[in-house]
Formats: structure tokens, sequence, C-alpha cells
């Protein structure tokens, strides 16, 4: 039976959806974890006469975890969407990664500085 066509073996590999959505929740993250991360170097960094400047170090550093995590998760949320978006890793998608990266650097720190 050597007259039988033998067919070539094709590898289909199956792509992820691409998810074109807001980035309404992205931006919101972003925005609200800059605030808290602003507020936390507010209680820091103001005199002790102003207004809520003897807030205690677990106000501050608490805020700067919270706010780190935000920007954490808006950062990794916006950086998904850019590279959802294009197909491919771009400066946008990498720079946005990198951040959120830092972001989270930063709200570790804080934990072991509350910690210690």
């Amino acid at each position: 039976m050597m007259s039988q066509l033998q067919e070539k073996e094709v590898v289909r590999t199956e792509h992820l959806p691409r998810l074109f959505r807001n980035r309404t929740i992205d931006y919101t993250l972003m925005i609200v974890g800059a605030l808290v991360a602003a507020f936390g170097a507010y209680t820091y960094f103001v005199p002790t006469d102003w207004v809520l400047a003897g807030l205690t170090e677990a106000w501050y550093l608490g805020c700067w975890i919270a706010g780190g995590v935000l920007l954490t998760a808006g950062f990794g949320l916006l950086g998904a969407s850019i590279r959802d978006r294009s197909g491919y890793w771009t400066a946008g998608a990498i720079l946005s990664f990198v951040l959120g990266t830092l972001s989270l650097a930063g709200a570790v720190v804080a934990a072991v500085v509350l910690i210690i």
C-alpha cells in the first residue's frame, strides 16, 4: 500500500481571546492608589501642628502599603491591556509592568518597615 497519501501533521495552537475592554478600572485603581500613597506622604512629612499630623507611623506606612498594592494592580491591568490590544510586547506594556513591579516593591518595603 505504498500509494496511500501521507499527510503532514499540522500543529495548531490555541490563542487566548483578546480582551478589548475599557481601561476605566485600570486608571481608577492607579488614581486611588496614588491618592492613598500621597495621603501617606502627607501624614509623614507635615509638621506636628498641622491637621492629621499626629497620626502614628502605622497610618502612613499602611497608606504606602495600600497605595502600592493598588498601583500594582492598576499598572498590571494596564500593561496587560496594552499587551493584549497590540498583540505583542510594546514599550508601554513593559513600562507599565516595570512600574507595577516598583510599586509592589515599595509596598513590600513599607510592610517590612512596619513589621520591624
